[in-house]
């Protein structure tokens, strides 16, 4: 695909709850053996399609039917496409959803009575993320929960106050580091239509508001309060080093049991050094912020110019 390079994103956000519950273990964070805790990248991109869907109101693939339940693929994409016979779904589906472009599908279509064999498709898609990390050792609170409420038992008259009692978990603070990248050479045969590369160059430009305002307007019980801290991206020209991560390192007191966020929480000479040693490959650095940190991102933004790096700060 013409137009598009490879790109690494690097994205930190903060959780004071529960940042990636898991239902087999009474949805409690994702404890690790080095006491951090993991978030999958299903939880990350969920975030994403959640406020494409909200907030821009884009229609997705991946989401829940009109009465609000799960329902198959082949049964989703039919509500979307309104039928499915003699198309190629996931090209139609690129053109018509926010997720498909970016995330790719996997869809697999029934055979119909006396139809002979079904049909499958699969797209693999160029925007992918690892599976985060906090950056600190995490202590787990774990509150026991009463609700009450006034009703009748079989019918009777009388009213009685009845109890219940659950469960709760939730962190005291995490610095989760998410590692994740855009490769438009996913989209395959795809690529050279036109109308994929409208669809999927819309929907990449959003991303970053998605990921970013995504996880600040996460207000429900188990997610909120979070909050996102700190965002790059770096755009490269013909190649391709999966190593953003390891670019950027965090002080030792935030690997330690952190009960909020350092004053200069992120180690950047490494990221300065080795982006300056890849300049000729290096098209575009994006970075946002919280207020938090600004002398110290607005520092690497000056250092990486003076390396002749092209560098946009994203107004958040």
């Amino acid at each position: 695909m013409t137009g598009h390079s490879n790109k690494e994103i690097l994205f930190y956000y903060e959780s004071r709850q529960n940042p990636n519950g898991d239902p087999g273990f009474e949805n409690q964070p994702r404890l690790m053996p080095d006491s951090t805790i993991m978030v999958t990248d299903v939880r990350i991109k969920r975030t994403i399609r959640d406020y494409a869907r909200d907030v821009l109101g884009k229609i997705l693939f991946v989401d829940y039917g009109n009465d609000g339940n799960a329902v198959t693929a082949d049964t989703r994409a039919k509500q979307i496409l309104g039928g499915l016979k003699g198309k190629d779904a996931i090209s139609e589906l690129i053109q018509k959803t926010y997720d498909v472009p970016l995330f790719g599908a996997l869809l697999t279509i029934r055979a119909e009575k006396g139809s002979g064999e079904g049909d499958s498709f699969k797209l693999t898609g160029p925007v992918q993320f690892g599976l985060g990390r906090s950056v600190n050792k995490v202590r787990i609170v774990n509150p026991t929960i009463t609700g009450r409420f006034v009703g009748s038992i079989k019918g009777g008259e009388d009213k009685k106050q009845f109890s219940t009692f659950g469960k709760f978990y939730s962190v005291e603070y995490a610095l989760i580091k998410i590692h994740g990248a855009v490769s438009p050479r996913n989209l395959g045969k795809y690529s050279e239509d036109k109308k994929t590369q409208s669809s999927f160059k819309a929907a990449e430009e959003k991303l970053f508001e998605c990921l970013w305002n995504g996880t600040n307007g996460l207000i429900t019980r188990s997610k909120f309060p979070q909050r996102s801290v700190l965002y790059l991206d770096v755009e490269y020209d013909g190649a391709a080093y999966n190593d953003l991560p390891q670019l950027v390192d965090e002080i030792q007191e935030m690997h330690d049991y952190a009960q909020e966020l350092n004053k200069s929480p992120f180690i950047f000479s490494n990221l300065v050094k080795t982006l300056s040693s890849r300049a000729s490959k290096v098209k575009k650095v994006r970075v946002a912020y919280c207020d938090d940190i600004k002398d110290d991102v607005q520092s690497l933004v000056k250092d990486l110019r003076a390396k002749s790096i092209n560098v946009e700060e994203i107004r958040c």
